[in-house]
């Protein structure tokens, strides 16, 4: 049985979750919105990370003219990425078109705030600083003045849960959940789901940043494969109770 909110008093604005692909995010974020209604009926679910509108279509366009990088997964599938990693102007241009992109869907959800709403992000602000940070190339994007302008948008009094993984139980869990053979080889998407297993390279790469970002933002970390839903679940109500 899942321990109810009891004694919380006040849910803050935002709960931030954040972890790499796999690490459960999508499980607990649910479990804790089912029980927060129970007393806030006015929660809402908000999902954000890069590349968003602008961005995603000039990535579109670097992989049509040829200008990308690949990155593979343990099944052998590969995806394309711009390559914007090798030149500073380019890293530059791409960090700002992202900054640019993001700015209207950070404004829609903190409106919702503004309207009442508390918050539960499955992916939000660290996220979508993880990815560009992934994309450039450099993890120092997590100090940078764009990345130092996004965090301001994050709320004051957000919880912040790093629900991390390593990623031998990530490509088990995924696997599984899509149901693919662990010995089935592709070489493009399409047989295996796009959102299945994330090439290690990312994984590996966001888990960095987040560990960097869970000390600078005194996140709540729980390694989840050490855990069952349950315990988890439990810890993450817990520490929200003694938040409060």
């Amino acid at each position: 049985m899942f321990v109810g909110c009891g004694e919380m008093n006040k849910t803050p604005s935002l709960v931030h979750f954040f972890g790499p692909d796999g690490s459960g995010k999508t499980t607990h974020v649910d479990i804790l919105i089912n029980v927060l209604r129970k007393e806030e009926p006015r929660v809402k679910k908000v999902w954000l990370r890069s590349p968003h509108t602008l961005a995603f279509l000039l990535w579109r366009l670097f992989v049509k003219i040829g200008f990308y990088r690949t990155v593979s997964n343990p099944f052998g599938d590969f995806i394309k990425l711009p390559a914007v990693n090798h030149k500073r102007s380019l890293r530059t241009i791409w960090a700002l078109m992202e900054f640019f992109s993001v700015l209207p869907l950070i404004m829609r959800i903190r409106f919702f705030m503004l309207r009442g709403y508390k918050c539960v992000a499955e992916r939000y602000i660290l996220d979508t600083v993880t990815t560009i940070a992934y994309f450039v190339g450099d993890i120092d994007f997590l100090r940078s003045r764009i990345s130092r302008t996004l965090y301001l948008f994050i709320p004051g009094d957000t919880v912040f849960i790093f629900l991390d993984s390593d990623f031998k139980t990530v490509f088990k869990r995924r696997a599984h959940f899509y149901n693919v053979d662990p010995q089935q080889k592709t070489r493009t998407y399409g047989a295996l789901p796009k959102s299945a297993v994330e090439p290690q390279s990312f994984i590996d790469f966001q888990r960095a940043s987040y560990k960097v970002l869970a000390r600078s933002f005194n996140a709540l970390v729980i390694n989840t494969p050490e855990r069952t839903i349950e315990q988890t679940s439990n810890e993450i109500l817990d520490y929200l109770r003694r938040r409060q």
